[in-house]
């Protein structure tokens, strides 16, 4: 089974307005490749680029969703999804498809947080910027591919701590 983690980052609360998306792909017991790309959100209603320092700048010359969706739909249909806190991601990619208009690839996803929750109990926060930096791994927080990469290095670390993967 394909196995893809996945980001996005939004432009504003509202459904449909993914600004970047980031995947990582995952093979064995390592991360295979990362790609980002970013998103022209329909509304162009930037409220969080506090966050993640994107700004109608950085996508007013970029594809919409359906064209992005398109690049990737092939890898996402059939795979098994990782994000962290997977109820998110996952709502923004069924916003974005229902705003536009275009089916969602069919996919299973896991939640990373969850994950961390059940493997690392004494962690007082399992937000990814905290696993990730009791696992040692370094990274840009709200960088949608960065976020990605770091979610599918703490799926392996999981399953590495839990011989999962031998």
């Amino acid at each position: 089974m394909k196995t893809i983690a996945l980001d996005f980052e939004t432009a504003c609360p509202q459904p449909g307005n993914a600004c970047q998306i980031g995947l990582a792909w995952i093979e064995g017991m390592e991360v295979t490749r990362v790609e980002e790309r970013f998103i022209r959100p329909r509304d162009m209603n930037f409220t969080f680029t506090w966050c993640h320092g994107i700004s109608e700048e950085h996508v007013w010359d970029q594809p919409e969703f359906p064209e992005v969706l398109d690049e990737f739909r092939d890898e996402l249909n059939g795979a098994l999804v990782l994000a962290h806190n997977a109820g998110f991601d996952e709502c923004v990619m069924r916003g974005c498809a229902k705003t536009y208009g275009v089916k969602p690839p069919k996919m299973d996803f896991l939640c990373t947080l969850m994950i961390a929750r059940a493997v690392w109990p004494e962690l007082k926060s399992k937000a990814l910027n905290n696993v990730a930096s009791h696992l040692g791994i370094q990274f840009k927080h709200h960088n949608a591919a960065e976020d990605a990469n770091a979610c599918a290095q703490v799926a392996i670390a999981a399953a590495l701590k839990l011989g999962a993967l031998e």
